[in-house]
């Protein structure tokens, strides 16, 4: 038969066994389970480097904004400073444009003299009309030199040529026998490029090819 006694501490001993208490905690005066000093230590760094972090997210925002500020007060006077390059193009330009007319009309001015000339010895009547012509005729030639010094030049536009409605404007049109194409026939005002641009077409007489169809209709 067992003794009671043994089985008793047997079973004491496996009730203890069983019995853990954990590491991070001790009984407080009430038997009541508190953490142990380890565990509100660790605590206390979390909630340190949490605000830490929020501190440094907080001045990180702060940083953002102020670049954000910056970089719009650069844009400004980037913006700014475009502008005033901007005017000051538009008055170089206008001053340019307007030497360059000042220029041309003081040389223009030399051909008004002679056809002022050229009125006076008509008025006094006591010149050739033979000689004024020629200083008349002396005065186009120099007003034609001035305008090709700023890039003028005729079109070369002869009888016979053929029509190209890009340089020539017709001003009027007559069918003619054994054409094959549109040409020129007269030629009733000079056509002008300023530089590589049409300024003005050579206006001209057309010879169209003739309308067989409209021949043997009328026969």
């Amino acid at each position: 038969m067992a003794d009671p006694r043994r089985t008793a501490k047997r079973g004491g001993a496996h009730t203890s066994t069983n019995r853990r208490i954990p590491v991070d905690a001790a009984p407080d005066d009430d038997g009541e389970m508190k953490p142990a000093p380890e565990t509100a230590e660790s605590d206390e760094n979390v909630e340190g480097e949490t605000e830490e972090i929020n501190g440094e997210l907080s001045e990180l925002e702060e940083k953002s904004e102020l670049e954000k500020e910056q970089l719009q007060d650069r844009i400004l006077r980037l913006q700014a400073e475009f502008d005033n390059y901007r005017k000051r193009q538009i008055r170089e330009f206008k001053r340019l444009c307007s030497q360059g007319k000042k220029e041309l009309i003081e040389e223009l001015l030399t051909v008004l003299d002679n056809y002022n000339r050229a009125e006076q010895l008509l008025d006094e009547g006591d010149h050739p009309l033979k000689e004024i012509a020629e200083g008349l005729i002396r005065t186009s030639g120099q007003l034609s030199d001035i305008l090709k010094q700023e890039g003028l030049h005729s079109l070369d536009v002869k009888v016979n040529d053929s029509f190209d409605p890009n340089y020539h404007e017709a001003i009027l049109a007559e069918e003619v026998a054994d054409l094959d194409r549109d040409i020129i026939l007269e030629v009733f005002q000079k056509g002008y490029m300023l530089g590589d641009e049409l300024l003005r077409p050579a206006r001209v007489k057309v010879g169209k090819p003739l309308d067989h169809s409209s021949v043997s209709d009328n026969e």
